[in-house]
Formats: C-alpha cells, structure tokens, sequence
C-alpha cells in the first residue's frame, strides 16, 4: 500500500552578529551569551576593527557602543552602510549616557543592559528583516512516497 505524506525540512539559517565594544568583560559576555544561543559571533574592540569585519562578512546584526577609543559607534554605523546598506535597521547601540539624537532606524540600549532585553531587540530586528524580505529560514516542503 502507498502513502504519500509531506516532510517539512527546515533549513535552520544561524545569524550573525558583530559585537563591538572597548570593554573587553561586556563584549564578551554578550559574545558567549548569543553563542549559547546558536548565534554566529565576531567581536572587535573599535570602529575600525569592526569596519573590517564588515567589510569581510555579512552580518543580522551589529551591536556597538558609542563611545571608544579610535572610532566609535555612530562613526562604525555610517561607514558600514556606505559600504553595506542592508545594515540599515540592523544597528543597536549602548552606552552609559543617553544620546541626544540616535538614529532614527537603530535601537538605542542604556549601559548597564539587561541581555535579556538586548536579545528580545535583536529578535525584533530579526523580525523586521524577515519581514523586508522573502524569509531566509522559510521551511521547504518536501513530498516523497512511502
């Protein structure tokens, strides 16, 4: 006797994020926080570090502080989408001093950040992408006989 059924195969896509920060204890707290999570992570300490991985690598999302030595955020976040304008909407910044004006298409988190809150923003920016977009991890039907 024949069945014929329909198998969802799904392609688990894993995201990307930059995280860019001077202080080494936070970057990486945030970096092993999103690794647990399946999270694909590259770290730098500066806007110019990070300007290359841009550069090199596609990423969901970039997390940056504003303030660093070298180059900070809001330098990082213009150059990046000069080069890679698919990075608009994909930015959240932190610092320990409200600013003035943040762009308007970021998140903006106060410093200390609750990694909770910063991972529900990421899946909000997750969200808006899929959204823009045919969804990368849309699953694929397979139908096959038994």
């Amino acid at each position: 006797m024949r069945k014929d059924g329909v198998t969802r195969h799904s392609e688990a896509r894993v995201f990307s994020a930059l995280i860019v920060d001077d202080n080494f204890a936070l970057r990486g707290a945030i970096a092993r926080s999103l690794a647990r999570d399946g999270w694909e992570v590259a770290t730098a300490s500066d806007g110019l570090e990070a300007l290359e991985a841009v550069r090199s690598h596609l990423f969901d999302a970039v997390i940056t502080d504003v303030h660093m030595p070298r180059r900070g955020g809001l330098w990082l976040w213009e150059e990046a989408l000069a080069l890679r304008p698919a990075l608009r909407g994909k930015f959240v910044f932190m610092s320990s001093e409200p600013l003035p004006e943040p762009p308007s298409d970021a998140v903006f988190m106060v410093k200390p950040l609750s990694l909770a809150a910063l991972k529900s923003e990421l899946q909000g920016i997750l969200r808006m992408a899929e959204g823009a977009k045919v969804p990368a991890r849309e699953s694929a039907i397979v139908q096959h006989t038994a």
